[in-house]
């Protein structure tokens, strides 16, 4: 077994576990709901974190030098740049997630249809569609805190169609691509029975900012 699929399958363990504790521990459906997505949001924020190390630390061996800070720029700084715009502005944020989370999939079918430039492409230029997956799954779960079922639906998407897409076209490796889908897959579930909590807990007076 491969050290990406390794990762993942801690990662999931991990992520299961603790949301799982923190189901338990609330009672009330409410505050499970914004516990469930806070720490949906808290785990995605790490593991992105460890995946932008491993993703970062390959640029910088492969090209290396200023080639791999380029190319670590090139994906972190829109990443970082879609998550503050998530949570100052979750009305423009939303559409752009959208529309980007389309293009990738867009990417992905394209592949599919031609596997073998997609594996030759990928082999030059690394697991893009990984990278891809972990620089919109970090924004979706920042937006998240504010449009929890919509991110749900993000997450839900990111982390199950392009590894979808690609084991069916057998049009790149899928080690990275399942390694940088699983959190997201599980966060993006969370978050669908986060806002699914929420709605059914809510009240005429509440806010529902959680299921919004």
């Amino acid at each position: 077994m491969s050290v990406p699929i390794i990762l993942a399958v801690a990662a999931v363990v991990v992520v299961a576990v603790v949301l799982g504790v923190v189901l338990s521990r609330q009672k009330d459906p409410q505050r499970r709901a914004t516990a469930l997505t806070r720490t949906g949001a808290a785990l995605m924020a790490v593991v992105t974190v460890v995946g932008g190390a491993f993703i970062g630390g390959y640029a910088m061996e492969e090209p290396g030098g200023s080639a791999g800070l380029t190319v670590l720029l090139a994906w972190a700084a829109p990443m970082l740049f879609l998550a503050a715009l998530a949570w100052f502005w979750p009305g423009g944020a939303a559409p752009l997630l959208l529309a980007l989370t389309a293009a990738l999939l867009m990417v992905c079918v394209w592949f599919a249809f031609d596997s073998r430039m997609a594996r030759s492409f990928q082999e030059v230029n690394g697991p893009v569609l990984a990278v891809g997956v972990v620089a919109l799954a970090f924004p979706a779960a920042i937006l998240g805190l504010q449009r929890t079922a919509l991110a749900g639906w993000v997450l839900l998407a990111l982390g199950a169609l392009p590894l979808l897409i690609t084991v069916l076209g057998r049009s790149g490796p899928i080690a990275s691509l399942a390694a940088a889908s699983a959190v997201p897959l599980i966060t993006g579930v969370a978050y669908l029975l986060a806002a699914r909590m929420a709605r059914g807990s809510s009240t005429p007076g509440h806010v529902r900012a959680a299921a919004t």
